[in-house]
């Protein structure tokens, strides 16, 4: 039923309706993966059979994909966290809660892979046409059974996260808050990061074996044998499953999409009903936090300025546009398309101040020297902003599905990614860069109002047709039957 709802209300809704734009993002993808594995072919080729360089690349390439199944498995809940909306299609369909949590596992499962697969897929390939059938081990012990163990203990520890809550009480932000504690985990990870490669780097040097407790797996694997560990890590993870399903709740458990906010009667005056819609939402909430960790986590490790933490702020508007339609439905709530915009981009903005302009006072406070970067990093949050808002109405999520968000965002990191090769083999100056990012957003822009006139005019002509249909259906269904005469067959009336 779900790969059913995919097919038609997110790949044949919005930009996706066309069959040409759906051709050329499956092409922009394709290509990118093509450039990608070329890129890496022509780096490793010189590395030829030494097994020794290649397991050192795995193995930290194992550290670093453990930290994209983190970062794709928050993403993923962020999403799913308001998807009630398409859960109750399944409300009249004899299946079990758990059965619905076993379909959205491995909808979840298939998105998080794609994350983690994208980043390893250039590396694989390598591997395979420099290795051939030799490196489908380095693959297996290295990549896929990693995957699949930590995106299932994840699942495991989320569940158990929202049991806890549930026995203290806070039931209805559990998802919230489990979402906030797996993000401190993943913030702890990647403090260790560095370590890992270190000592991983540490013993290829010094030719001893060596290993950290992220790639047990491989190193069970050249320890006791493919068999033993494989065996032992399809068990492993067979248990894991069933510890994720047998921990889902029997009922579904309601998550507040709208969370209270005291606020005096000045804000009152001066936000509107979309800027509350955004400031309100869980979803936004859970952004901020982890904001707001980003920016703590940057302002003790100053590399970059920690004011790039809010632009996770911006995830609340992935799906501003559809949770702000039945304000547009509204009787005389009628506006152009570019005041619609405003006003959503308005509410991003708000938001943004709300967090930089404390950010900026503990800047000057703490780190003065990286004040002068915030304006740079000001203007990406802002980017961001326009993004998002472009996202959330060329790929409207019906039902408040997250898979529609998804589609999105990855249609548009391909799009990123392709421009961003492209500049850089064109090697452009400074000014040039500029005015392509500029004109990039302005076109960002631009495509969005466009959608919000096509979605609008849609949206009138379908409760038009639906009116007519019922002041059709209104009428006496036989001519016999005005005047309040009983209708008889006309072949029982002899005409």
């Amino acid at each position: 039923m779900l790969l059913v709802f995919f097919r038609r209300r997110v790949l044949r809704v919005g930009v996706l309706r066309s069959a040409s734009v759906r051709v050329f993002a499956v092409s922009a993808a394709v290509l990118l993966l093509g450039v990608m594995c070329v890129s890496a072919y022509l780096f490793l080729r010189p590395v030829g059979r030494d097994s020794a360089v290649w397991r050192l690349l795995f193995d930290t390439s194992t550290v670093s994909l453990v930290l994209w199944v983190q970062i794709a498995f928050l993403l993923v809940k962020v999403l799913f966290i308001n998807a009630e909306g398409m859960l109750q299609l399944s409300y009249q369909l004899p299946v079990t809660n758990r059965e619905r949590s076993a379909a959205f596992l491995m909808y979840e499962a298939a998105m998080t892979g794609v994350v983690a697969g994208v980043g390893l897929i250039s590396l694989a390939v390598s591997a395979l046409l420099v290795l051939g059938p030799s490196a489908l081990p380095f693959i297996t012990a290295s990549v896929i059974l990693p995957v699949a163990l930590t995106y299932l203990t994840l699942s495991v520890l989320y569940q158990l996260l929202t049991r806890l809550w549930a026995l203290v009480g806070l039931r209805r932000i559990s998802n919230v808050l489990s979402v906030l504690a797996l993000f401190a985990l993943l913030a702890v990870y990647s403090v260790q990061m560095k370590t890992f490669f270190g000592d991983l780097s540490t013993a290829y040097l010094t030719k001893r074996p060596h290993h950290v407790w992220v790639t047990s797996v491989s190193w069970a694997w050249h320890r006791y044998g493919a068999l033993p560990t494989f065996t032992a890590s399809v068990l492993l993870t067979a248990v894991l499953m069933a510890f994720a399903l047998a921990l889902a709740p029997n009922q579904h458990v309601r998550q507040s999409r709208y969370l209270t906010l005291w606020a005096s009667r000045s804000p009152n005056r001066l936000l509107s009903p979309y800027d509350w819609c955004l400031l309100r939402s869980s979803q936004t909430v859970a952004g901020a936090v982890m904001a707001v960790a980003l920016f703590g986590y940057l302002l003790l490790r100053p590399s970059v300025s920690p004011l790039w933490g809010l632009t996770v702020l911006s995830l609340g508007g992935l799906y501003q546009f559809t949770a702000t339609q039945p304000l547009r439905m509204l009787p005389g709530a009628g506006e152009s398309a570019w005041r619609v915009y405003g006003r959503l981009l308005k509410a991003q903005v708000v938001l943004l101040a709300v967090f930089a302009v404390p950010g900026l006072g503990v800047l000057c406070f703490v780190a003065p020297d990286l004040v002068a970067e915030s304006g740079q990093a000001l203007v990406g949050c802002l980017g961001g902003a326009v993004l998002t808002t472009c996202i959330s109405i060329v790929f409207p999520a019906e039902k408040d599905n997250p898979f529609s968000v998804f589609l999105g965002l990855s249609v548009v990191a391909v799009i990123l990614a392709l421009s961003a090769i492209g500049l850089g083999m064109l090697s452009l100056p400074p000014w040039a860069v500029m005015g392509c990012l500029v004109g990039a957003t302005g076109l960002f822009v631009w495509y969005a109002v466009e959608g919000i006139q096509a979605s609008e005019s849609r949206r009138r002509n379908e409760k038009g047709t639906v009116g007519r249909e019922a002041r059709r259906r209104s009428r006496p269904a036989h001519a016999g039957d005005r005047g309040g005469r009983a209708v008889h067959p006309d072949v029982l009336n002899g005409r």
